[in-house]
């Protein structure tokens, strides 16, 4: 089977959640492993390393990663890749696909399992919607509460159907998650994931969390081990995107806090992502992990 994606279809892919031995703190409490959201280096596997994936992998490996969550399958010469040839590469490297980005109309009825095969194939078991939340189509007539209502019940039957084959669902939010609101006040991510299937997975984004002005260990709280995974991501005032470089004045992502809420919750994966200097070098996830490390994370 071929997988072919484009752009943010670097928002876009097919994958999941992977089996490394689960990793546990002092308390007992599960200690998150590492991956790398390939959006973060999406053009300097496509433009600068003519090694394309295969060679990506094995330097983030290197630094320490312990797998990847997908957002597209083309490499250098955009080359869309194979499930068998991103398997293959991931072995060799020593990874594991812990999630993937993925289009909504993938996790449709009628597409769903053809989206589940092509991850298994992989070896990943978690598909994230990122922007699926955001504003309803030009022919949807309803409020913003009917909208809410109507994704939860799309998502709820999509992680119904993925459930039959080993594999989850789940949602990724931005801003305007937080910063929209349904008619009794709350905000959209609030009324989608009380109305949602438990099934339904949590991704929080705890740096477009933060952003919004929101606390990402309340989110996590509120919706106890709804997430395997989140997205490692610092305050969109850093100065690189790497985690604790926040200007004079600026506050960040409360990481020492988060560390202790993620455990606590059975967080499985930081996946780090990173969004400055075009996406072109490996500089941003480097300094990411090496944070990591001085915390006792990686």
């Amino acid at each position: 089977m071929r997988i072919v994606t484009s752009r943010r279809s670097f928002l876009a892919g097919a994958l999941a959640t992977a089996a490394l031995p689960a990793r546990r703190t002092f308390a007992g409490a599960v200690k998150s492993k590492v991956a790398l959201q390939m959006y973060s280096v999406g053009r300097y596997v496509r433009e600068v390393q003519t090694g394309g994936f295969a060679a990506v992998f094995k330097e983030l490996a290197d630094l320490g990663y312990n797998g990847v969550e997908f957002a597209g399958y083309s490499d250098f010469g955009n080359k869309p890749r194979t499930a068998k040839e991103m398997k293959k590469m991931l072995d060799d490297a020593g990874l594991v696909a812990c999630g993937t980005h993925i289009g909504r109309d993938a996790l449709a009825p009628q597409r769903i399992q053809r989206t589940i095969d092509s991850n298994l194939e992989v070896g990943n078991r978690l598909l994230v919607c990122p922007s699926g939340l955001y504003t309803p189509e030009k022919d949807f007539k309803g409020t913003m509460d009917d909208w809410a209502k109507m994704l939860a019940e799309f998502y709820s039957t999509a992680a119904e159907n993925a459930k039959k084959s080993g594999v989850r669902v789940g949602y990724h939010n931005h801003v305007k998650e937080f910063t929209t609101k349904v008619a009794d006040g709350r905000c959209v991510w609030d009324a989608f994931f009380s109305a949602c299937s438990p099934d339904v997975c949590m991704e929080l984004d705890v740096g477009w969390c933060a952003t919004a002005g929101e606390d990402p260990c309340a989110w996590l709280k509120r919706f106890p081990r709804r997430s395997p995974t989140i997205h490692a991501k610092e305050h969109a005032n850093a100065r690189s995107s790497i985690f604790g470089d926040i200007p004079a004045g600026k506050k960040g992502v409360d990481w020492d806090a988060l560390f202790a809420v993620t455990d606590e919750n059975g967080v499985e994966w930081y996946v780090v992502e990173t969004e400055s200097m075009e996406r072109k070098t490996m500089v941003p996830p480097k300094g990411c992990i090496d944070f990591l490390k001085k915390k006792g994370r990686a």
